[in-house]
């Protein structure tokens, strides 16, 4: 729950216009009372993305999302509410002061952002020796041999660390930062006699950015075959390398125009890749992937690729993270390059259009691994057979969508030559959840065509006179349960002086589906300018009664009634009720 002030957040919420906030992401065009553009959020070539400046909306026809301002910077940006508000307050100039902050809170909040302006201060300091120090000449060269061209390199922020002891440590003195900061950063050690010496020399450095771009570590790649090959910053208050992804900053917005992502293990595959127009695509930090970092990715992509070297330890490295896939249901296929070749190396020899070759060709990561088994165990034997089927059971009950899991059943049991009925014996019942099977709620594209209760909502957002029929009425007589809130939420707001405030209703929809389906509701009404209000909200009145009475209604209350005794109440109450039911039918037909 946010702690932030809801006076702040409507202070957010009306300074931030949604047209200039959506136009840093989005090109838009008007079109009538709208703005259209391509829709971020999934793969298009005609704009269905749409902001309605007026109300403060935006909604896609294309993928159905929707919603206002603080919804789209959540979405685009991969961030919480509260971070969300924060996101735009300091963007609008408003101050938010969620509450006082007690004396240990405050110390460790100031050491924090000191820390991230250390990390800073140093990546000034080693990027402005690669460019401009003799001492970085030899960083210099090593970039054009690996035919690192000027444009990235200063995307990356690459530095160079001279080859002495004391450069930066010299040079943070000199800025006055406590070096007992800059050694919990990793950036500097201590000897035993107490005098610091530099943690990073000799090296070409890649600074290790968080998801808004502050550096938080660095990886430092020596220039020779000396071991070891790189060094990384140790964990610290601010870099935690089983939440970070190497290159997100950069390539967040890819991955979600893309709605994917591909995961390499190097600084330098990472490069190679985007210099060579690939943007969608993260590293990890010398470590393997964690959960923490599926959760991360899941926030920008719908599918990952791992490019991981064609060695043994790369092979068993893809291994190791299809466990984590099918853990957090994140589909996963394996992109295989030829022996020998990684990343930089392929690119620079094959080009880019056979990458996208191999990339088309990628392995769904359990088809990889079966084919891995295959290769470990003689699947001429019985013993072959049965150690493969043992190895393949436990990952194979984790496949969510029980008609690929069939599909791989199928597959499997006619490549070992058994009865798929025994390898589905054997798998037993899978422990997968009704909620498991559901398409994630994000992803489901609204109901396109309007109903009667969806144009009564459309009405009251344009007619006041409809409104007040509407309360007149009944709304809980007019609207289902799902969208009576909403029927009340606009009944309210029309009482304030303000009027309707859209971006507010939307932002109190606790469902991000049932938001993004009114926002393409309330983002175009033009259709309704000419009609009579009076007349339109007849006969969506009585179009909803019709339909209520098709529902089975009736069929359901003579069900219940014929297990009930006619000595009791509910019996004389359904007998009313049925009657009621049947003059409204007389009525209507």
């Amino acid at each position: 729950m946010s702690m932030i002030p809801d006076d702040k957040i409507n202070e957010v919420r009306e300074r931030a216009s949604i047209l200039e906030i959506v136009s840093d992401y989005v090109s838009l065009r008007k079109s009538g009372a709208n703005y259209q553009g391509i829709c971020p959020f999934h793969g298009e070539k005609t704009g269905s993305f749409n902001v309605n400046p007026a109300r403060g909306i935006f909604h896609c026809f294309g993928c159905g999302v929707g919603g206002n301002a603080i919804s789209f910077i959540m979405k685009i940006e991969g961030l919480s509410f509260p971070e969300a508000v924060k996101f735009l307050a300091k963007r609008v100039g408003v101050t938010i002061e969620e509450r006082p902050r007690t004396a240990t809170e405050k110390r460790q909040s100031d050491e924090r952002e000191l820390l991230y302006k250390i990390n800073g201060q140093a990546a000034a300091f080693y990027r402005q020796l690669l460019l401009n120090d003799p001492a970085g000449e030899a960083g210099r060269q090593y970039l054009e041999r690996r035919g690192v061209d000027s444009a990235t390199s200063e995307a990356y922020g690459i530095g160079y660390a001279p080859d002495k002891w004391d450069s930066l440590t010299r040079h943070l003195e000199q800025l006055r930062v406590p070096l007992d900061l800059a050694e919990k950063l990793g950036l500097i050690k201590r000897r035993e006699g107490g005098r610091h010496y530099d943690a990073f020399r000799n090296r070409l450095l890649f600074v290790i950015a968080d998801m808004h771009g502050r550096p938080i570590g660095f990886g430092g790649r020596v220039l020779d075959d000396s071991l070891p090959k790189y060094i990384n910053s140790p964990e610290s208050p601010i870099y935690h390398k089983s939440e970070v992804l190497f290159g997100l900053n950069l390539s967040k917005y890819a991955m979600r125009e893309k709605g994917n992502g591909i995961i390499v293990e190097g600084y330098f595959d990472h490069l190679a890749l985007y210099q060579a127009g690939i943007r969608n695509v993260v590293a990890t930090c010398g470590t393997a992937l964690t959960t923490g970092h599926i959760k991360l990715l899941q926030r920008y992509a719908n599918k990952v690729y791992t490019l991981f070297d064609g060695d043994s330890a790369g092979r068993k490295a893809t291994l190791r993270s299809m466990e984590l896939f099918l853990d957090e249901k994140l589909p996963a296929s394996v992109i295989e390059l030829p022996p020998g070749d990684d990343p930089d190396t392929f690119l620079k020899t094959q080009g880019d259009g056979a990458f996208a070759g191999h990339l088309a060709k990628a392995k769904p990561i359990f088809e990889f691994f079966f084919s891995e088994l295959l290769g470990q165990y003689d699947s001429g034997t019985v013993e072959g057979k049965v150690g493969t089927i043992e190895a393949l059971t436990p990952h194979l009950m984790k496949i969510v969508n029980p008609i690929e899991r069939d599909l791989y059943i199928k597959e499997i049991s006619r490549k070992l030559g058994v009865d798929p009925r025994q390898m589905q014996k054997k798998i037993g019942r899978s422990p997968v959840s009704s909620a498991d099977l559901a398409v994630p709620r994000e992803r489901v594209k609204p109901r396109s065509n309007k109903g009667p209760e969806e144009t009564l909502i459309s009405l009251m957002g344009k007619y006041a006179g409809v409104i007040k029929r509407v309360r007149d009425y009944g709304a809980a007589n007019l609207f289902s349960a799902d969208l009576l809130p909403i029927a009340e939420a606009i009944m309210a707001h029309n009482d304030s002086e303000a009027g309707i405030d859209w971006a507010l209703l939307l932002e109190q929809i606790d469902s991000t589906e049932e938001r993004s389906r009114l926002a393409g509701i309330f983002m175009d009404d033009d259709h309704l300018d000419e009609i009579d209000a009076n007349k339109a909200f007849d006969q969506c009145r009585m179009s909803r009664d019709r339909s209520m009475l098709k529902d089975g209604d009736v069929k359901e209350l003579k069900k219940e009634l014929s297990r009930l005794d006619s000595d009791s109440e509910r019996y004389w109450e359904i007998l009313r009720k049925l009657d009621t039911l049947r003059n409204k039918k007389s009525q209507l037909l």
